[in-house]
């Protein structure tokens, strides 16, 4: 029984393997690669007298053509082979084929399922359907079918398993002669890489997608980075961070305890509020109550310039809490013995002055001590002859020893006490206790370092006042107002002929006020909770909104007024187009919204359910998915197309689905429709008139034709201006065609098995003859040509010479 089991099983097998085979080769037959441009010659019919002079053998077992340029040999419907002036083929069905172009580099060849196909630089090449595989100019492909694909145009090549599409797929790509290379594992990682294998993409859907130079988005953690060639911005919660490339700018926010800010000419750290290190053109400041140690200890270091040679010493406690710096010269290359001194080179003395920043330092100088203490709050520097020292907010007081004024300095080596006075300055420092600094322009006090400092400027009579400096600031001018305690509240005030501007910044909020003549504005946002209050007035418009998000917002300006209350209750004004007895327009209500309640005027809406419109003449209603629109003189119903129904001034429709289901039309003539599927009658007045009531019969008649079919094509006649049909049993027991402008017919019954008749224009040539001319043939030309044949061996022949011929041979 195993035995009988198993021979059943091979037997199956090899039945199956070639049926399998078989199939291959038919389908591959049925679509062998054809050129039209060279094979049109070929399905060009030669007959009658043409085909007697062209073919020296034509009979049921096989063809032979050859005339100039032409020859073809055609045998029991399995080989077929053709020479002619464009092309060469031959067929060996269902084993071979092959087509090669006479005119260009073409070539198609096939054995069994194995095909190759050459076209210009082209060659492709295949097992079909298992295995493809090519190259062109500058591609490349290869298949192994559902296993395996690799495909490589230039500027885009892919990889993948199409077996397992959700697994794994590659491509590479080339953009502007840069090569990208995607890949995807899972349908969610997704990834591109260039050649330098640096990263362009990736994304693990739906958690976090990234591009470079582009975006990062992670939207369970409301992230956002945008990327281009010029600009950088990051934003998560209070970090936000930007870089403008072009404009060498970078910003980096935790809001509100740190900020550093970089430009080209002004950088600011801040950790609030222990640390702010600020510099600019002008200004240089640095405080630092971390006691953050960078470095803290002593440095030695020898340097040269311009052949001298210095010792360098540097030394600092808790990140210059307290710092020293000296620089003293040990080898001048000029070095002269005359009275035993060195060559000094004589400097022009300047008269002591105030700067912003700093004229001079170490690296410019040949000795050199300076001195710093609370962070750089209190500095004193000493360079060669000149001196400056500063007392934060003062600037600095640089004087020069071979001045003729004379700056008191006590002690000289660490000076605590320093005080000079002339026509147009006065600076005195008694470190730490007090501060004076006093010029032409303006006149600062400073008492215990920053506790207190007062300010008066004469340019624009500038008064100011500052606690704890710089957290606590009062200052007033012609120009404006202001007050700060830093980080919790700030305020500034501008004042201009024409306007007056105020702002106002607490950690959570922002406001601004700006009044001019014609003109008032005011804007406030609160955040986190996004409470935003806005005010425009000028002489002809009057702006407002309200936003509380998510319960509240209301917005009022000349054309509407609109409120909403958590999103569900909402509700506008406009005005109205006539006006009252003030010759103002008032403001009627236009829409009004409790959801799911909506009513407009000439709108009434239950949201989704029912949807209203109306005006003077008309109504219109979408409920529970239904359509009406009445009209004065008619309405429109519509159920989802199941159902139709329109009455107009003088027609009427009821139909469903578009006149397929059913159809019901009347006009002023009577009924023009009346359908059920296809059944029924139908008036189109000017196109055409048709009754069907198929399988039965069915008839339709217009001005250009008229067609008539009884039973389900038992007979059917088509008549029109151009040409004449009529059939029987579906065709299949009688077919006539007559085409009326050049009187050409074609005749058959039984699909020509019994009897064929045809015509064609060429040469007055007609054919009569039974199973499609196997059986018996007889044709006839105006030329003279006659021929007659039976199962297209035994044949009699008379040419269009008179020439009489029987099988091919000359009977005269």
């Amino acid at each position: 029984m195993a035995n009988l089991f198993n021979v059943l099983v091979f037997r199956y097998s090899i039945g199956f393997a070639v049926i399998l085979i078989l199939s291959n080769l038919i389908s591959v037959s049925l679509q062998a690669k054809t050129w039209n441009d060279l094979e049109t010659e070929k399905e060009t019919e030669i007959y009658g007298s043409e085909k007697s002079l062209k073919f020296t053998s034509n009979n049921i077992l096989y063809e032979v053509e050859n005339w100039k340029g032409h020859h073809s040999v055609k045998a029991l419907g399995l080989y077929r082979m053709y020479d002619y002036p464009k092309f060469q083929s031959k067929t060996i069905f269902p084993f071979y084929y092959g087509i090669q172009s006479k005119i260009d580099n073409r070539e198609y060849k096939r054995v069994l399922n194995y095909t190759v196909t050459k076209e210009n630089e082209d060659l492709d090449k295949s097992v079909f359907p298992f295995s493809f595989w090519g190259k062109g100019k500058n591609s490349s492909y290869h298949n192994v079918v559902p296993f395996y694909f690799y495909s490589d145009s230039g500027s885009l090549a892919s990889f993948g398993f199409p077996i397992l599409p959700l697994v794994y797929y590659q491509s590479r790509s080339r953009d502007e002669g840069n090569k990208k290379h995607y890949s995807r594992l899972l349908t969610l990682l997704h990834f591109e890489t260039n050649d330098s294998g640096n990263l362009n993409r990736v994304s693990f859907l739906p958690f976090f997608y990234y591009s470079h130079r582009d975006f990062l988005f992670i939207p369970i953690f409301l992230y956002f980075q945008d990327y281009n060639e010029k600009k950088t911005k990051l934003w998560l919660g209070p970090v936000y961070y930007s870089k403008d490339q072009a404009g060498e700018k970078s910003l980096f926010t935790l809001f509100p305890l740190l900020v550093f800010y970089k430009t080209p000419d002004r950088k600011l750290d801040l950790i609030f509020p222990v640390y702010v290190n600020y510099s600019d053109d002008e200004n240089d400041y640095h405080i630092n109550f971390l006691w953050y140690t960078k470095s803290n200890s002593a440095n030695l270091d020898i340097s040269r310039k311009d052949k001298n040679w210095y010792l360098d010493y540097d030394f600092g406690v808790f990140y210059n809490l307290f710092g020293f710096s000296q620089r003293t010269k040990i080898i001048n290359a000029k070095q002269t013995t005359e009275n035993g001194k060195p060559n000094l080179k004589s400097n022009l003395s300047e008269d002591p002055k105030l700067v912003k920043k700093r004229e001079f330092n170490r690296e410019g100088s040949e000795n050199f001590i300076g001195y710093s203490a609370l962070f750089g709050v209190f500095s004193y520097e000493r360079g060669d002859t000149k001196r400056h020292i500063r007392l934060l907010p003062f600037a600095w007081f640089t004087w020069d020893e071979a001045s003729e004024d004379k700056v008191v300095l006590l002690p000289p080596f660490f000076p605590i006490w320093l005080s000079y006075k002339s026509d147009d300055l006065e600076y005195k420092v008694l470190f730490p206790f007090y501060g004076k600094q006093k010029d032409n322009g303006s006149e600062i006090h400073a008492f215990l370092i920053n506790l207190y400092i007062g300010e008066e400027w004469k340019e624009n009579h500038l008064k100011e006042k500052s606690f704890v400096w710089p957290f606590i600031n009062m200052y007033e001018s012609d120009l404006g107002s202001g007050h700060r305690v830093l980080p919790f509240y700030l305020q500034r005030k501008s004042k201009t002929a024409d306007a007056v501007k105020e702002t106002t910044y607490t950690l959570f909020s922002r406001s601004e006020v700006e009044e001019e003549k014609d003109f008032y504005s005011s804007d406030f946002f609160f955040w986190p909770l996004w409470v935003s209050l806005h005010n425009r007035i000028s002489q002809n418009r009057s702006d407002k909104k309200y936003w509380v998000t998510p319960f509240f917002y209301h917005k009022s300006d000349s054309y509407e007024d609109r409120t909403n209350l958590l999103w569900f209750i909402d509700w506008g004004k406009r005005p109205t187009l006539f006006a009252n007895e003030n010759d103002k327009r008032t403001k009627e209500l236009s829409h009004l919204m409790v959801f799911p309640f909506y009513y407009e005027k000439k709108i009434f809406s239950i949201v989704p359910f029912s949807f209203n419109w109306w005006d003077s003449d008309s109504f219109k209603t979408f409920t529970l998915l239904q359509y009406l629109h009445l009209r004065e003189k008619g309405h429109y119903y519509n159920f989802l197309f199941l159902v139709e129904s329109e009455k107009a001034e003088s027609t009427y429709t009821f139909r469903s689905l578009g006149d397929y289901l059913w159809s019901f039309r009347t006009n002023e003539g009577g009924i023009a429709r009346t359908t059920f599927l296809w059944l029924g009658y139908d008036d189109r007045s000017s196109s055409k008139k048709i009754v069907n009531f198929f399988p039965i019969f069915r008839t339709a008649d217009s001005t250009a034709d008229k067609s008539r079919m009884f039973g389900p094509f038992l007979y059917y006649n088509y008549d029109s201006e151009e040409e004449n049909t009529e059939l029987a049993l579906f065709g299949l027991g009688y077919y006539h065609n007559k085409t009326k402008a050049d009187n050409q017919y074609g005749t058959y019954i039984l699909l020509g098995a019994l009897y064929r008749e045809t015509t064609e224009l060429d040469r007055g040539y007609k054919k009569r003859g039974s199973l499609w001319g196997w059986l018996w043939e007889y044709q006839t030309e105006e030329t003279g040509f006659e021929k007659f044949s039976i199962l297209k061996i035994f044949s009699y022949t008379k040419e269009t010479d008179g020439t009489k011929k029987f099988m091919g041979f000359s009977i005269e």
